[in-house]
């Protein structure tokens, strides 16, 4: 198969996009309503365009949406959060997912579970359209059923218990019947594995391959015990087993530089393995920088971008990075911000003019936009103005850029498949040396000073930097620091404390903190997502939490759904 080009791709995706606004159910017939089985060529670049390109709306708007997967994900962890923003009168609702006490009515809650069942309703149309798989039709199904499984994958991850739907043929009023856990993660692993030797291994940028096949695998099973509630090392076994093929096999390699991945456009980086595709001219929905920046701060980038500012990180997490890590800068925005400077269309060196204005809270007396690294509160009395550091590692491109920005989104990397070999040697207690050295390897990029760089065993099985234990100023005023509520507990009883540290620079705003908090435990057998502290989150023994409620729309239209009775208490 030739390899299909993300213009051609985004060209189509383009008008799913537009039927996305105005009418999600219709959106199978237009995208594939003239192929027939007379006149689909399997083999041509634009046809399988045309019958992915609602799957791919699907996935990129419950990745990168609004209210949609990456807040569920991120706004839940101990490295971001969107507090109450004093004098910009929003961000009230996001407060339960910081303090873990989220109920079934969160916006986001909702919003991840329509996407993905659209999407996952969508693949079923095309493939029931398909019919059965045949020698000329597997490598298309191969690809759909990939979209597909990963749809599931992020379900499970998110919810559990979900209803199981494989076609669209069912009677008039059909409600699906909801799956436990165990029969959910079994079928999501099935579907992968029974397309892993289908599907190709051919690089086409914006779909999957083999490789990404091998990476969601090993991403169920490193995660097994951790969803499911088992125990033993099979798990980390057959996880080691899918990445050793991609590094094999697959002729990933690490990008030169850390933000390679997170550029505009990530096509041809060779250690992306699986990439949600974006450009300014046909799809621009990644909606990070509008969280995170107020529109003062866009015009750093040069972007004409909406800019709300909500999102910034948790202190805590900033205090973790060494100073020497150039993953903190390239991660974040902090200190005073200055305009753009414009080398020419579309083109523009970001920070690098004059400091821009902003008086509004003006903790630091210049007049200037400033980000400070401390934050009040999440909602007592909440956040000021320019209180938090804000991510940018993802690119904002300069210019026009329609509202939100059309940086490329890399799905799975190459980085992580060899951070997840190390954790699994450390796990299974095997070749730890060599876990060391691949940890070491990735930091390279991070740091001038090679003996930084280095990590060794017993770094990697201490404990973590994180000092955990609330940590919020009830005071009111921008100045005023007076009230300071603390506790610490620090992060010296979790297990691989030091890899959890690792996994935390690298991966930072990947939708990946989460999984891991929920996976690393302490001592005491408690995760770190519920039994740790941090900012104006308190620790908890609610495990059930590991697991969000299913979104009470869900439940209203669907009467054979069934809640988690710890969230109808």
């Amino acid at each position: 198969m030739k390899k299909i080009l993300k213009s051609t791709l985004l060209s189509v995706v383009a008008g799913a996009a537009v039927m996305m606004s105005t009418g999600c159910t219709d959106l199978s017939e237009t995208v594939y309503s003239q192929l027939t089985d007379d006149n689909i060529d399997l083999t041509n670049p634009r046809d399988l365009s045309q019958l992915l390109g609602g799957a791919v709306t699907n996935y990129r708007y419950l990745y990168c949406g609004w209210d949609a997967m990456w807040i569920l994900g991120e706004m839940s962890t101990d490295q971001q959060m969107i507090p109450t923003r004093i004098q910009v009168g929003w961000g009230a609702q996001y407060i339960n997912l910081h303090k873990h006490d989220w109920g079934v009515e969160n916006v986001a809650l909702a919003s991840t579970w329509t996407f993905s069942y659209q999407g996952i309703s969508y693949c079923n149309r095309v493939l029931d359209a398909l019919g059965e798989e045949t020698d000329e039709n597997a490598l298309l199904r191969s690809h759909v059923r990939f979209y597909r499984a990963m749809f599931y994958y992020h379900l499970f991850d998110f919810y559990r218990n979900v209803p199981i739907m494989k076609t669209t043929n069912v009677e008039p009023g059909y409600l699906p019947e909801q799956e436990g856990a165990q029969a959910v993660y079994d079928f999501i692993v099935s579907e992968f594995a029974d397309i892993k030797d289908k599907i190709g291994t051919e690089r086409l940028f914006g779909y999957g391959n083999k490789y990404a096949v091998c990476m969601a695998l090993a991403k169920c099973y490193l995660n097994r015990n951790a969803w499911l509630g088992t125990e033993g090392n099979d798990g980390f076994e057959a996880a080691l087993t899918e990445l050793q093929t991609i590094i094999d096999e697959g002729g990933y390699s690490l990008a030169p530089n850390y933000l390679d991945p997170f550029r505009e456009n990530i096509e041809g980086c060779p250690e992306v393995i699986f990439a949600i595709p974006q450009d300014r001219t046909h799809t621009a929905q990644w909606t990070m920088q509008s969280y995170a920046f107020p529109q003062t701060g866009l015009e750093a980038y040069g972007s004409t971008a909406a800019g709300f500012n909500g999102s910034c990180a948790v202190p805590q997490f900033i205090d973790t990075y060494d100073p020497d890590d150039k993953r903190l800068a390239a991660t974040w925005a902090m200190g005073t911000q200055h305009y753009a400077v414009k080398n020419g269309e579309d083109d523009y060196t970001p920070n690098a003019g004059d400091p821009i204005p902003f008086d509004a809270d003006d903790w630091s007396g210049t007049g200037y936009l400033t980000y400070n690294q401390n934050v009040h509160s999440i909602d007592n009395p909440g956040a000021y103005q320019q209180e938090g550091y804000r991510i940018h590692k993802y690119e904002i491109p300069g210019g026009n850029n329609q509202g939100t920005t059309a940086t490329d989104v890399a799905v799975f990397r190459y980085t992580d498949v060899l951070m997840m070999k190390a954790e699994c040697l450390l796990r299974l207690n095997r070749d730890k040396e060599t876990a060391a050295s691949i940890v070491t390897e990735i930091r390279q990029r991070a740091f001038d000073n090679p003996t930084k760089a280095k990590r060794t065993v017993a770094d990697l099985e201490g404990g973590s930097r994180y000092a955990y234990g609330h940590n919020e100023y009830t005071s009111e005023g921008c100045n005023d620091w007076g009230t300071h509520i603390t506790t610490y507990e620090g992060g010296a009883d979790i297990v691989l404390g030091g890899l959890f540290d690792d996994l935390g620079w690298e991966f930072c705003g990947e939708l990946h903190r989460r999984q891991d908090m929920v996976r690393f435990t302490t001592s005491g057998g408690g995760n770190v997502y519920n039994n740790k502290s941090y900012f104006c989150k308190d620790a908890t023994t609610d495990s059930y939490r590991n697991a969000f409620p299913i979104p009470n729309t869900a439940i209203l239209a669907n009467i054979k759904l069934k809640q988690d009775p710890n969230y109808t208490k």
